[in-house]
């Protein structure tokens, strides 16, 4: 069994990874960590013996202790001995052998870096990087890395917790996950790019670049927009074995249309903290329509999502009203951000004689009146 050797004083002890401590070649307890990370022995008596211990990842993702300012022990480069490692309400359990129950504590800080890269300080100690990625196809934070030794050998890191929303100085929507410990504290992972939308299944996520490769974090949940294009989007709760991982919140943001017909898919930009539009659009996939409100017709757009197995398809109007000018010509007119938007939409529409319904007419500048008939492929 792999052993590492520490000191204390004047007296030497041996460690091995299944939790056992020898001095002199005769058993002289057992070992683990405490709070501090420091190493402490329980001798048979009950009495222990604490000793000083530093913890890092190295460069090629191995969990090594150090005594001293030195490497001391590589946990993951022992010949036969394959390592695990997971984190519970924030703190590292590690195993140093899959084979054998032992298993230790450490404590500490977690961060993520602008390169994606997971950062842990334990307690007392210094900063170390895990090079690795942030992947899941269910919105769960789950830090995925590999033994650079050994490609094979993979570890995942999960953080229970809830994420939240807010928008950069630019208009980019961002998002934060809030995580909690096991001392009933929370710490917070801010990912460094902006989320983006999946147009394909109407869905949020977070998608980025690492050393060549494509990693997604994919939100799950239900997409809402109103008449003012006010964007929310409720995240499912995500659990696991029976234990939530994932709270139910809701990302909020304002939006400004991005088009300038009704041909195609819906574009919105992602508004800034004054209101105007960013520097983010997001396209949502659907079609639009017309429907009939409460005083007029109006018109709208229709999105699908694939909700509990089954499609959903949400329609919405818009916040604005039909203009018919006495040349003929007719268009959908709406406010927003106190910007006039004025959209022809003369080759969507099909007018003839007054109908019954006074919602369906359109009265010009000079009076007359037109029935509206089809409006955006919308029989009526």
């Amino acid at each position: 069994m792999a052993t590492f050797q520490l000191k204390q004083n004047a007296d030497t002890f041996d460690f091995d990874i299944g939790g056992s401590v020898q001095q002199g070649g005769a058993a002289f307890g057992t070992w683990s960590t405490d709070a501090a990370n420091k190493i402490v022995i329980t001798k048979p008596d009950g009495t222990t013996v604490s000793l000083d211990a530093g913890w890092k990842f190295n460069a090629d993702n191995h969990l090594v202790l150090q005594s001293g300012g030195a490497d001391a022990f590589d946990f993951c480069a022992q010949d036969g001995v394959v390592p695990f490692f997971k984190t519970v309400d924030a703190v590292l359990q590690v195993f140093p052998d899959q084979k054998n129950a032992f298993t230790f504590n450490l404590n500490g800080e977690w961060d993520i870096d602008k390169n994606h890269d997971l950062t842990f300080t334990p307690a007392g100690g210094i900063a170390s990087t895990i090079d690795g990625f942030v992947q899941d196809p269910r919105g769960r934070f789950m830090y995925h890395f590999f033994d650079k030794d050994d490609l094979t050998r993979q570890s995942i890191f999960g953080f229970v917790g809830q994420w939240d929303s807010f928008t950069d100085a630019d208009g980019k929507p961002m998002v934060r996950f809030t995580y909690k410990r096991a001392d009933g504290t929370t710490g917070t992972f801010e990912l460094p790019s902006a989320i983006s939308f999946n147009r394909t299944i109407n869905e949020f996520m977070y998608e980025y670049d690492k050393n060549g490769q494509t990693r997604r974090l994919q939100f799950v949940g239900e997409l809402k927009i109103n008449e003012n294009f006010e964007i929310t989007y409720s995240l499912d709760r995500q659990v696991s074995k029976g234990q939530q991982q994932v709270a139910s919140t809701t990302f909020h943001f304002g939006a400004t249309f991005h088009r300038d017909n009704f041909d195609g898919e819906i574009e919105l930009a992602i508004n800034k903290a004054d209101g105007s539009a960013g520097t983010t659009t997001i396209t949502v996939g659907g079609h639009f329509t017309a429907m009939l409100g409460t005083t007029q017709l109006v018109a709208g757009f229709s999105f699908s999502q694939i909700r509990n197995g089954a499609t959903v398809t949400s329609t919405f109007g818009f916040n604005g009203s039909l203009q018919f000018k006495d040349n003929g010509e007719i268009t959908w007119e709406f406010l927003q951000n106190a910007t006039q938007f004025s959209i022809n939409i003369n080759a969507q529409i099909q007018v003839g004689d007054v109908r019954v319904d006074g919602r369906l007419n359109l009265v010009s500048q000079s009076g007359r009146i037109v029935g509206v008939k089809v409006l955006l492929g919308v029989a009526f």
